[in-house]
């Protein structure tokens, strides 16, 4: 049985959440930089943006897209990817495309999110996530040449209904979308060629896969890695 790439990411999410309750429950203090307070892990696993910009904390890009300890947000997100999945159609965002959207979008966003200041703290799944609501968006409209009107409304809903409430980082969801905007239709364009032959196109060749995996598990290592060595 094939998993839904909608449901691994909303399981991963809800994981994130877990494991931001559990690392609530152990507490850090860093040797370097000086001054910086003893914390709980969790919220050194949060994006800080004086960490990332000034002492190289570069793991916070990867780790903050997962681990929060707020259950709201993560049930917010999980939700937020379910929704997408039941109003789109396109079979062509199996896992391997649907997470390198999600990541290279989440990164994107967070990358902007240093722009917000030094002592700019968040964490959270949904940079990533506007990001795939962007890219099915997108790719529709790369592939039919029409607006998909229901995504488009579910999308501007969202984004507006998120940046009035107090805390929520607006620029990592506006990168998310833009990295998004910018993947649907260069995914259409990798496929155009298959889909017009009637060539299988669903499926990602095993060299993508495995891309992929280990891209994924070297980011995982790395930030493991650099968070011990950021605490010890």
């Amino acid at each position: 049985m094939t998993v839904r790439p909608a449901w691994l990411l909303a399981i991963l999410i809800l994981l994130g959440w877990i494991l931001g309750v559990a690392s609530d429950l152990v507490s850090v203090c860093p040797s370097f930089p000086q001054g910086l307070p003893c914390e709980s892990a969790t919220y050194y696993l949060a994006q800080f943006n004086l960490l990332v910009v000034n002492y190289h904390q570069y793991y916070q890009l990867f780790s903050s897209n997962f681990v929060t300890d707020s259950l709201p947000d993560a049930a917010f997100n999980a939700v937020a990817v379910l929704i997408l999945d039941r109003i789109s159609d396109s079979s062509h965002f199996n896992i391997t495309r649907y997470l390198v959207i999600f990541f290279f979008s989440a990164t994107l966003g967070n990358v902007l999110s240093l722009l917000a200041g030094p002592y700019y703290v968040s964490a959270g799944a949904s940079g990533g996530i506007f990001g795939l609501y962007a890219a099915i968006f997108s790719f529709s409209w790369a592939e039919e040449k029409r607006i998909e009107k229901g995504t488009l409304a579910l999308f501007l809903i969202i984004f507006i209904a998120s940046a009035l409430i107090p805390g929520v980082n607006s620029i990592a969801h506006l990168g998310g979308a833009i990295g998004g905007f910018i993947a649907g239709p260069l995914l259409y364009r990798r496929l155009e060629q298959k889909m017009q032959t009637f060539s299988q196109s669903t499926e990602s060749s095993a060299t993508m896969k495995l891309i992929m995996s280990t891209v994924l598990v070297a980011l995982t290592l790395a930030t493991i890695w650099q968070f011990l060595v950021f605490v010890a």
